[in-house]
């Protein structure tokens, strides 16, 4: 245990230095925290620091970040700001996610010869994006409520809602791959008892849990609730056949909804993200990342450079592609698409959990891993670059003159 201890110790403070160095720079702290797990990942620290025992532990310790995150997804996820911005923003998400999603799968598939799976992750892991990085660049500068800041928080909201059904398809195929036992009958079934177990949990047994949690007023007694009820529905989800994570995903979303019915105050819900926020991204999360450097392979780089650059210019090019027809149907201009295209390129912690389940998985090797982590790293450190200087020549343009 001290071991352990003494790791995670070290991986904390890796990651905590690294992250605020590029923080200092404008630069997502995401990166810092992976590049100290490649750090800690080299042959000679890995060797002394990561036992069997130890790396038992840590790996059970950012499975549990990957549930909690999965269940501040579902949180976060509001479908009353989605159907209020469906409308406007519908456009842009449903390009900006389906274009590079579909070139992804095409390039799997025939240009280099991967199964459907195989090309079904690639291609979502190009078409996830995040838009928190963005969100703080444009806060900084002022421009939060601007245009190009609704088009991008809408777009997100819409992009939220569209990749929750992408990564609930993708979680279900995952588990049902590694179980290849699993009949489809079985699985079928599974998914029939699992949806009435969601249906009773939100009408009956969620209300019910609350009302005992918030008996004794205590904001530790209702985080002790949330965690009771994410666990016992990612268990349910596991046991039926459909894997943990999603069910902990579902768990987010139905806790959210019973949350904010009329009867219930809402700052109850946001005592709660808070609580699994500090939790997740101020020490598993963080945890989970550092696993990511430490399962990449530098030395598979060269033998995918043809890879990751194909999958690069997919990731980037794709989603500006797609940015930029969904605002110009909506009635934007394609300079605006541009601006909003890199606002949405960064890549989260999203992709990074689909690719380690892969691996996990064994649906793919760490060469592909690798892949995936390098075009993510690299699109994630260009995106708010490129952001912040069309943002600042768009702020400063001047505006055209109203005819007299």
């Amino acid at each position: 245990m001290a071991n352990a201890l003494l790791t995670m110790l070290i991986a904390l403070i890796l990651a905590y230095i690294i992250s605020e160095i590029f923080r200092r720079f404008g630069l997502p702290r995401v990166i810092g925290q992976i590049l100290a797990g490649i750090v800690l990942g080299t042959p000679l620290v890995k060797g002394v620091l990561f036992t069997e025992e130890v790396s038992s532990i840590f790996q059970f310790i950012t499975n549990i970040g990957i549930i909690l995150l999965f269940f501040f997804i579902g949180l976060e996820i509001s479908l009353v700001r989605f159907k209020k911005h469906f409308m406007e923003t519908s456009l842009i998400a449903v390009f900006n996610t389906t274009i590079p999603l579909a070139l992804g799968f095409l390039a799997g598939k025939y240009l280099f010869g991967f199964s459907n799976i195989t090309s079904m992750i690639l291609g979502i892991s190009v078409s996830v994006s995040s838009a928190a990085i963005s969100l703080d660049i444009l806060e900084e500068l002022r421009l939060l409520r601007s245009k190009i800041g609704g088009l991008i928080i809408g777009s997100g909201t819409v992009d939220d809602v569209f990749e929750l059904l992408l990564i609930s398809l993708l979680l279900v195929v995952f588990h049902s791959a590694a179980f290849a036992e699993l009949s489809f009958n079985k699985l079928l079934l599974g998914i029939i008892v699992f949806v009435l177990v969601v249906i009773l949990s939100r009408f009956l047994l969620i209300p019910m849990a609350l009302k005992i949690f918030e008996k004794d007023q205590s904001k530790s007694t209702l985080f002790m609730g949330a965690l009771i009820i994410v666990l016992l529905m990612s268990y349910l989800s596991e046991f039926f056949g459909i894997g943990s994570f999603l069910g902990a995903l579902i768990a987010g979303v139905l806790l959210r909804q019973t949350l904010l019915t009329e009867d219930r105050k809402p700052w109850r819900k946001n005592e709660i993200s808070h609580s699994i926020h500090m939790l997740s991204f101020g020490f598993l999360i963080p945890l989970f990342f550092v696993n990511v450097g430490l399962n990449t392979s530098l030395n598979s780089l060269n033998s995918n450079l043809l890879l990751i650059l194909v999958f690069l210019i997919i990731d980037i090019v794709g989603t500006l592609l797609g940015t930029v027809i969904g605002v110009v149907l909506s009635k934007g201009s394609v300079s605006e698409g541009l601006i909003v295209g890199w606002g949405v390129v960064p890549k989260g912690d999203t992709e990074m959990v689909i690719a380690t389940i892969a691996l996990n998985k064994g649906l793919i090797n760490v060469d592909l891993f690798t892949a995936i982590v390098a075009v993510a790293l690299i699109s994630t450190f260009i995106a708010p670059i490129m952001f912040k200087m069309l943002l600042k020549k768009h702020a400063v343009a001047p505006k055209p003159r109203k005819a007299r």
